[in-house]
């Protein structure tokens, strides 16, 4: 089997996006744009892997660095040719065939790739082309094939006369070349076109003259070939690659209620018979288990969900680890680096912030728990609280097992509650609690008897009318 690189362009300038980002890096389904067809090229096995840049993307830079792909530069932008030229110094080494792939066309799948890498080596092509066939052909370059249905040229829309404008096969601008006959070619284009560029295309014409075998492969769909250029675009591209996750994670065995309106991050993962429901947003590095249900409007980041949790309605989780059999939300917001146990509860509007609930824990209303460990099958009542911050620093707050802790109680940290005790309704709880006690800390009751109905009095008589004010008023 010969030895495979990809060379990546994504060296444009991306104009037409109207950003100060590189084009490449602009978001879809979690992950840069380039990201896409870096990742195929390793899905195919390409031996080396190299990104063509211009000297001025140092966000693409960076990205590449920390990615730990390897780069060429394109100082100028002369064409896609030139290019490829850039790497020429970058794969100098290199003997095999050099996949020409594009940097802003990320929906192409590893099995397409595969197909037409087949087709030429197949038919023993020097030189190979995957082509599309989209609707509206528009500005791509036109294949041109003879009477027997081989390839003739390529030529650029702009350079095409009305009748080579009317042909839908199309150069989706993916190349394949046999690397010493590529790079020695590349110096055979001329520049004399409507742009004064240097197509890569023109290495059609270059390899029928030399008597070279070209194979050309139809890819389909054409979507999964499309670039981006502008940001409508990259919106249509997101919906494509939204909607092909969905599929996928459907064929994995999970409900997705609604594949239009369900966001899923690419790579994030979904156990078998578990539901999605719409406007749900499964981001970054998610794994869910087996049986779940995951309500609408709830949006997980880099969460860990095990089997049979039920997740409810706008819930928010981030960054954190939920149980088996744990139910969450609606409308609870558990923030980075909490934990919540097999089986335990959180309620709606509780907000948990670095925050172990153990098996069977439960706060199931109103509550606010920072910096907190709350024990296994503890109660934590409605309007609970812990004070973690006083301004300078943050302190923890230890809830032994199976303690009940009452309604519009504040916990003012670092304090400690043992084991069983109890916490009676209304406390400001400021010095650790021992275990199985009862810790109070209210105001002393005091009754007033007949005071109520002596106020109602006094109000109602200052409320009563006289006939005057009666005839003023319907006045």
């Amino acid at each position: 089997m010969k030895r495979l690189a990809a060379l990546i362009l994504a060296a444009g300038k991306s104009t037409r996006m109207k950003s100060s980002r590189s084009k490449v890096l602009h978001n879809i389904s979690g992950h840069p744009v380039i990201s896409y067809p870096i990742e195929t090229a390793r899905a195919i096995k390409a031996n080396d892997i190299v990104v063509v840049r211009g000297a001025d993307q140092s966000d693409l830079k960076d990205y590449l660095n920390r990615a730990g792909v390897a780069q060429a530069v394109q100082k100028d932008a002369l064409g896609t040719a030139h290019a490829v030229q850039s790497a020429e110094r970058t794969l100098a080494h290199f003997e095999g065939q050099v996949l020409i792939l594009c940097g802003d066309v990320p929906l192409v799948r590893a099995e397409t790739l595969r197909s037409f890498l087949a087709e030429m080596n197949r038919t023993r092509a020097t030189l190979g082309v995957l082509t599309m066939e989209p609707n509206e052909p528009g500005s791509y370059g036109r294949i041109v094939r003879d009477l027997d249905g081989r390839i003739v040229r390529i030529i650029e829309a702009r350079d095409a006369s009305d009748e080579e404008r009317n042909i839908r096969e199309v150069n989706s601008g993916i190349i394949c070349a046999e690397s010493g006959w590529l790079f020695k070619s590349l110096r055979k284009i001329k520049n004399d076109n409507a742009k004064s560029e240097y197509y890569l295309t023109d290495l059609v014409g270059i390899a029928l003259n030399e008597g070279e075998s070209v194979a050309a492969y139809v890819g389909r769909p054409a979507e999964e070939l499309m670039g981006i250029n502008t940001r409508v675009d990259l919106a249509r591209a997101a919906e494509l690659m939204r909607e092909r996750i969905n599929k996928d994670h459907a064929l994995d065995g999970a409900g997705i209620v609604d594949y239009r309106h369900t966001y899923i991050d690419y790579g994030v993962r979904i156990g078998q018979d578990s539901t999605v429901m719409p406007f749900s947003f499964l981001l970054g590095s998610t794994r869910i288990g087996r049986d779940c249900v995951i309500e609408n409007g709830v949006v997980l980041r880099d969460a860990v969900v095990g089997d049979g949790v039920h997740i409810k309605a706008h819930s928010v989780i981030e960054e954190s680890r939920i149980a088996d059999g744990a139910i969450v939300g609606p409308f609870a917001r558990v923030r980075p680096g909490s934990k919540i146990g097999r089986a335990a509860r959180v309620g709606n509007f509780v907000e948990l912030k670095k925050c172990e609930m153990k098996e069977g824990a439960k706060a199931n209303h109103l509550t606010y728990l920072g910096d907190t460990t709350v024990g296994a099958r503890t109660n934590v009542g409605c309007g609970t609280i812990t004070c973690n911050y006083d301004g300078f620093s943050k302190y923890k707050t230890i809830i032994g097992d199976e303690v009940f802790i009452g309604s519009d109680t504040q916990l003012v940290a670092p304090v400690r509650v043992g084991r069983g005790a109890v916490i009676g309704a209304g406390s400001t709880i400021t010095k650790d609690v021992p275990s199985d006690a009862l810790a109070l800390s209210r105001v002393e009751q005091a009754n007033v008897q007949g005071w109520a109905a002596k106020y109602r009095k006094q109000n109602s008589k200052s409320k009563t009318l006289n006939p005057k004010q009666i005839r003023n008023s319907k006045s």
